[in-house]
């Protein structure tokens, strides 16, 4: 019997590729979708072994983290891997540690995807080999702990993805604009993000 996957992209010719490649290694393509509520759905009403999914889709239903927490709450069983063409190494590496089962960059070969799949099925976890190069380039490789946030870096990163200046939130936390960008430099580092767009990438996916 052929492994069955449930595919989603918002792409059709990324779905249409995705198919094809499944398809020769000898798995059966259970259902596709183009955004999350269409996933979710299929997952519900389609047996399958395992979910290959992009991480960003617009459309109805959630995305991003949000999505795969959903399917994470729902089917803890069900191996998920995740097409990305993300970049940042503290999110990646942060997707890894909830529990995701594979991450196979989008830029790269799709032969990698059945690769990918069925370490998944297996129990293991898949990395593409340059998003695992660009983990292990910031020893962000797990199973290295990643550092907590403190609480008031926490509240930071919070406040700036409510979309707060470093000013602003100084002035609303009652601390001088340099503590908070002391502690904005602090919670990056420890996020893995080198830079304020990578930051705001970061923050993007949280809001999903």
């Amino acid at each position: 019997m052929h492994p069955r996957i449930i595919i989603a992209d918002d792409h059709p010719v990324v779905l249409h590729g995705i198919r094809i490649v499944l398809e020769r290694h000898r798995m059966s393509v259970a259902g596709a979708a183009a955004d999350g509520a269409g996933l979710l759905d299929l997952v519900a009403r389609q047996p399958c072994h395992a979910v290959l999914t992009d991480l960003s889709m617009p459309g109805s239903g959630p995305d991003g983290a949000d999505l795969l927490d959903t399917l994470r709450r729902r089917y803890p069983a069900l191996p998920v891997v995740v097409l990305t063409g993300a970049r940042h190494p503290g999110l990646l590496d942060g997707l890894l540690r909830d529990g995701l089962h594979g991450l196979v960059d989008k830029s790269a070969d799709f032969g990698e995807l059945p690769q990918a799949l069925h370490a998944a099925m297996a129990g293991k976890v898949f990395v593409s080999q340059q998003l695992r190069c660009l983990l292990q380039s910031r020893d962000l490789m797990f199973p290295r702990p990643q550092a907590p946030l403190s609480a008031r870096e926490q509240q930071v990163v919070q406040l700036l993805g409510e979309g707060l200046s470093v000013n602003a939130i100084a002035e609303h936390c009652g601390r001088s604009a340099k503590t908070i960008s002391r502690q904005k430099a602090e919670a990056m580092r420890k996020l893995g993000l080198d830079n304020n767009l990578e930051l705001h990438d970061y923050l993007q996916l949280q809001r999903g």
